[in-house]
């Protein structure tokens, strides 16, 4: 996989594959890339439209909401 540089093109094309298939896994296997890089877009609004694209099916949108500011959170922390 390396040190790839994806444009945004790309990236908005590798989420809606992601929905498309149901799976971050299976698209990112697809497209030759870590599968977590891949979640990280889904999730990111410059990206997914504005929307956050639930990655887990059966949580709510709350929920990932939750879990992601809570990342964020411990990210400021760690700086």
């Amino acid at each position: 996989m390396g040190n790839r540089v994806f444009d945004e093109q790309f990236k908005r094309m590798a989420i809606e594959l992601s929905t498309v298939k149901g799976s971050v896994k299976a698209a990112a296997e697809e497209l030759d890339m870590d599968p977590s890089l891949l979640s990280k877009w889904r999730n990111d609004r410059r990206y997914n439209g504005g929307h956050i694209i639930m990655d887990k099916p059966g949580v709510s949108e709350e929920d990932q909401k939750i879990r992601r500011l809570e990342k964020e959170l411990k990210e400021a922390k760690m700086e």
